[in-house]
């Protein structure tokens, strides 16, 4: 028997001190890529932004996760609150890793900012569906349609994350890569990858989403946990470090601005699009 009285909020009651203890641990990650990115002067921009949001997103997650009491009272806005800056700081690291491939040869093609746009236009698709997702969920007669905008918004999550490794193989930009640009790029489009699995698997039905949410360890070993490894991922391999072509530097490790692209390597770019 299924028990839909919390349905959509979760049945678990939160624990604060892990909250709290992961929301330092998010906190190293944020100090280490601010630091790195005002070295760089925030450059590339729009991938220093995304990545930049997303950390604090997360990290504002987990200390309202810490801080807030849930009662019957607050239990919808802090469900909502919640669920909001989890899917901001995901979704800005799967624009994140389209915008990755194209800085690798700085590439400003139509095409290049179809695919970016396109990237940028399922995330926010995905978002918007939650909604009446959660609007149908108080009126038991429709929870079968709050289960349908779950299961598309789950889907089209995962389609932009898949859609990212033809974009990734057509783009021919692995060759170019560095080492630790390679190992970057896979290691936060796998994770994107597992959340977006896990987050279609508890769509599929009313139980399976009741069943994930009235456990917290679910929440924080396949949702939480894939996220924060991609933020350290991305710390660890700055772009200031990983974001470099074979021919030349994308980013100056010297004073964090970008160099100049010479015209034969916008000639050469122009190939990959």
């Amino acid at each position: 028997m299924i028990n839909l009285s919390a349905y959509p909020y979760a049945s678990y009651v939160p624990n604060k001190i892990v909250a709290g203890c992961i929301a330092a641990i998010v906190g190293i990650s944020l100090i280490a890529w601010f630091i790195q990115t005002c070295h760089t002067r925030f450059q590339p921009r729009r991938l220093s932004i995304l990545l930049l949001i997303s950390h604090l997103a997360i990290y504002t997650e987990l200390i309202v996760h810490a801080s807030v009491n849930t009662n019957e009272d607050n239990a919808r806005t802090v469900y909502i609150v919640l669920n909001s800056l989890f899917a901001i700081g995901q979704r800005m690291i799967i624009v994140g890793n389209f915008s990755f491939v194209l800085e690798i040869h700085h590439e400003k093609s139509r095409l290049a900012r179809g695919i970016f746009l396109g990237a940028v236009l399922c995330v926010v698709t995905s978002g918007l569906l939650i909604a009446p997702a959660n609007i149908f969920a108080s009126n038991p007669d429709k929870i079968d349609t709050s289960v349908l905008f779950r299961q598309l918004s789950a889907s089209v999550l995962l389609a932009v994350t898949l859609i990212f490794y033809p974009v990734l193989y057509w783009s021919k930009t692995i060759k170019d890569m560095t080492m630790q640009a390679a190992i970057l790029i896979l290691v936060s489009s796998v994770l994107c990858l597992t959340v977006a699995i896990f987050n279609l698997i508890q769509s599929i039905s009313i139980y399976y989403y009741t069943k994930i949410n009235s456990g917290e360890g679910w929440f924080y070993g396949f949702q939480m946990t894939p996220v924060i490894l991609a933020h350290f991922a991305w710390s660890i391999f700055h772009p200031k470090r990983s974001l470099r072509s074979n021919s030349e530097s994308i980013l100056a490790t010297g004073n964090g601005m970008i160099p100049m692209i010479e015209n034969e390597a916008h000639t050469v770019s122009s190939n990959y699009f």
